[in-house]
């Protein structure tokens, strides 16, 4: 599980940023040529300051290249977060951390997302990487932070037979999910995050795959 991970250029993501965006933990990622190899153990370790500013900024930097890799275009589009006021962008992250740790994930993603993105270009599917890896280690209590991506929905639209979007999904669904693989782990004693891996491996997979876990007992839709 900690070592899922993804390779990554680093010149070509920390060549457009502000140098004190960089997370130095990157600089020590195992290398290959002209390559680094980023894990979950590492976003974690890196995760551990994302209750400052500073450690926000860097929590961000990194989830984005982890769920980016190589790819350009993704790239791109990940990068937009970081040309606003960076300062700004670290109190609201590290703002919606603490009040995670504090309230739990849901509120923290009310703080972010709920009423529309409150930093722009930052959507559920990378705001809820920065609070899974800066609050899933730090909290006893249920339900813990996971990821929410579109392979994560469609997963379960296709398992539990939802409807949801692709994309921006409100605090309530969130919720939903957060219960549902609690549930799902302690029914296959496993943990809450190998379910949210399950479900974007499924997620990612063709339609035959899915059918075959279509047995998988699902609860009535928010």
């Amino acid at each position: 599980m900690l070592q899922q991970g993804f390779w990554f250029k680093a010149h070509r993501w920390s060549s457009r940023l502000d140098p004190a965006a960089w997370p130095p933990e990157l600089d020590a990622c195992p290398e290959s040529i002209d390559r680094r190899w980023i894990d979950r153990r590492a976003l974690f370790a890196i995760a551990d300051r994302a209750g400052d500013p500073v450690g926000a900024i860097h929590t961000l930097v990194a989830t984005s290249i982890w769920g980016t890799s190589t790819s350009a275009r993704g790239r791109a589009r990940r990068l937009r977060v970081f040309h606003a006021d960076l300062a700004a962008v670290g109190d609201s992250v590290a703002h919606a951390v603490n009040v995670m740790l504090q309230d739990g994930p849901v509120a923290a993603y009310r703080t972010l997302h709920d009423r529309g993105p409150s930093v722009k270009h930052l959507g559920p599917a990378f705001g809820t990487k920065v609070l899974y890896f800066a609050g899933y280690n730090h909290t006893t209590e249920h339900p813990r932070p996971l990821i929410l991506d579109r392979y994560v929905a469609l997963a379960l639209n296709q398992l539990c037979g939802w409807s949801w979007p692709d994309a921006g999904w409100t605090a309530d669904q969130y919720a939903t999910y957060l219960d549902l693989a609690e549930r799902w782990a302690a029914a296959w004693d496993t943990e809450a995050d190998v379910i949210e891996l399950v479900l974007f491996n499924v997620g990612k997979s063709d339609k035959l795959a899915i059918a075959a876990l279509s047995g998988t007992p699902a609860p009535e839709a928010p």
